[in-house]
């Protein structure tokens, strides 16, 4: 029912919307069914978790942010030995880094990103052709030799900025 409803919608958005792809709307419902798929299974997990160990009576805001300030150090076999707790760190930590790649997988290699990696690539490799350009005829090894060279300068340059009070 609900794919019916999404695939009228799209429908709707592609007729009112006509230079849009239909791939952005596609994008944003597949992170947004990623979102709902991902969220309600973990939600369901802490629940399930936390009520395992034992509902504590609320003590007030006061209470719940009596350490805000500290920072603890705590010696990662600590942690690890406890496989409840490094569960839950460890997929907080890592899911982070999946919803970082997921989204970079949905919109970084959409036609839309790669024109701009071109465009970006283009621009680089025309400094960079003005940065090391030789007469005609010049061997390459002069365009190696000088491109060394004002790497050699900018770093000296870079050092002795820093080192000078």
């Amino acid at each position: 029912m609900a794919i019916i409803a999404f695939y009228k919608r799209r429908r709707n958005h592609m007729r009112l919307l006509p230079g849009h792809s239909g791939g952005q709307y596609l994008r944003l419902m597949a992170i947004s069914a990623t979102e709902v798929l991902g969220t309600i299974p973990l939600g369901t997990f802490y629940i399930v978790n936390d009520a395992k160990s034992g509902v504590v009576p609320w003590k007030g805001w006061a209470y719940m942010h009596r350490h805000d300030s500290e920072v603890r150090q705590v010696p990662s076999y600590t942690w690890k030995n406890d496989h409840r707790s490094a569960l839950f760190l460890e997929m907080f930590r890592w899911s982070v880094v999946f919803c970082a790649f997921l989204f970079f997988a949905l919109f970084g290699f959409a036609r839309e990103a790669r024109e701009h990696y071109f465009r970006l690539y283009k621009f680089l490799a025309g400094r960079i052709r003005k940065w090391t350009s030789t007469p005609y005829g010049a061997p390459r090894v002069c365009v190696v030799r000088s491109l060394c060279y004002s790497l050699w300068l900018t770093l000296f340059n870079c050092l002795q900025y820093s080192v000078s009070p």
